[in-house]
């Protein structure tokens, strides 16, 4: 796949994600289904990334991704992929970081490699999250993504 290509899958990916952080509070209870549809869809795509959990001090040293997706402490589950031969995040953590300076909370950014999808969705059905978000986004989401990735499948 051409890096152009692959760099406009991603700004098509980030640019639903953020509609759905702006409209429909996607990163208050959502950011971890997200990730398992973005997960998903660079996988199939061939896209290299990251699952890439905010924690908590409560676990901060948890290298293990399952107990860390399972465990107290997870603020935000994201997808960071390189795009532009930068690391980014797919979502705008603008918001996140800002809450956690507010908060002063003390917080570490863990990166987990060769998490597959399925590992994410079970840490977004064995938990409970943050309610603001409305589960009934989930459809709609999966369809725009799942679009994103038919639109380039053939490529």
């Amino acid at each position: 796949m051409k890096t152009t290509v692959r760099n406009q899958i991603i700004d098509e990916l980030k640019n639903v994600i953020n509609k759905y952080v702006e409209e429909e509070y996607l990163f208050a209870g959502g950011c971890c289904y997200a990730a398992y549809l973005l997960a998903n869809c660079c996988r199939k795509l061939g896209i290299q990334y990251k699952t890439v959990i905010f924690q908590y001090n409560e676990i901060l040293d948890e290298t293990d991704f399952t107990n860390a997706i399972n465990g107290d402490g997870v603020a935000h589950v994201a997808i960071e992929v390189t795009c532009n031969r930068k690391k980014t995040y797919i979502g705008d953590c603008t918001r996140i970081f800002r809450y956690f300076r507010m908060t002063g909370q003390e917080f570490n950014i863990r990166e987990y490699s060769d998490i597959r999808p399925a590992e994410i969705l079970s840490g977004y059905i064995n938990n409970d999250w943050n309610s603001l978000y409305d589960t009934d986004n989930n459809l709609q989401l999966q369809y725009e993504i799942e679009s994103i990735y038919e639109k380039y499948s053939e490529c």
